[in-house]
């Protein structure tokens, strides 16, 4: 599940997260993760984490997808607007998302393993410094997602058992190599990842939660197709996607480099 905030929306998918704190290092390879539990009554993190990566297929047949390609709608249900989302991932971490509005054009942002760019309703392409967005499309960009947590994680620690849904969950705290901290919330019974929480930048008490759900087989691996965001304020959620289709290895996919004239530059 990942995370895109631009055109005044904010993507969740294969690893839900809301908006991003600003980059605290440049590079996720560089980062060594912690696994310690708060207390010994709890599964240990990394234990959730294999566990759902077991339950949503096995590791072998997450290594064996090299890229994704997701098709959906995303819906802003307070406004009752709705804008066509597409994301393009690609091994090892890769990443293009773009949202559509009709009759308006369509944002993108990408990142092509180096550099983070985007391009917005004006046409002009821009990169990304070291800023919040670029921690967050950093994020998205690892292709294994949770199955990847490892590199995606630089701390991870079980914290408590929560309700979602209704639901008992275990609910795991952690950081990523950009700053990032929140937590993911894996379902007692059936080990699946389905929720995510995440503190905005300079304010813990600010708290985005995405909910996942209607987990569908894509070439042996589980994803959920359905995803509903709002804010620990919110009673009701503000932002939904739901994915109409999923293909993998496809054999043609839009460049992930950022478009010729780029600038630094956020003005686009």
């Amino acid at each position: 599940m990942l995370t895109l905030a631009h055109a005044a929306a904010v993507l969740s998918m294969l690893v839900p997260l809301g908006p991003a704190p600003e980059a605290a290092t440049s590079s996720a390879e560089t980062a060594e993760t912690s696994f310690q539990p708060e207390s010994a009554d709890l599964p240990t993190a990394e234990s959730l984490f294999e566990a759902h990566i077991t339950a949503t297929g096995g590791m072998a047949a997450h290594q064996k997808h090299k890229n994704r390609v997701f098709d959906g709608i995303y819906r802003m249900l307070e406004q009752n607007e709705t804008q066509i989302i597409r994301v393009f991932m690609a091994a090892p971490n890769k990443f293009r998302a773009e949202i559509e509005a009709p009759g308006m054009g369509t944002t993108i942002r990408g990142f092509n393993g180096e550099v983070a760019w985007g391009l917005n309703l004006s046409g002009k392409p821009f990169l990304l410094q070291e800023n919040r967005e670029r921690a967050q499309i950093m994020d998205n960009a690892v292709f294994l997602g949770e199955a990847g947590y490892k590199e995606r994680y630089s701390s991870i620690s079980t914290k408590s058992i929560a309700k979602i849904s209704g639901r008992d969950a275990y609910r795991v705290a952690f950081e990523t190599p950009t700053g990032i901290k929140g937590a993911v919330y894996f379902d007692v019974e059936s080990k699946l990842l389905v929720a995510r929480e995440v503190e905005a930048e300079n304010n813990p008490s600010l708290i985005t939660i995405v909910t996942v759900g209607n987990y569908r087989e894509v070439d042996g691996v589980l994803m959920p197709m359905l995803q509903r965001q709002k804010l620990a304020t919110q009673s009701k959620p503000s932002i939904e996607i739901e994915f109409r289709w999923v293909n993998v290895d496809v054999k043609k996919l839009p460049s992930f480099d950022p478009p010729a004239g780029a600038t630094l530059s956020t003005d686009g």
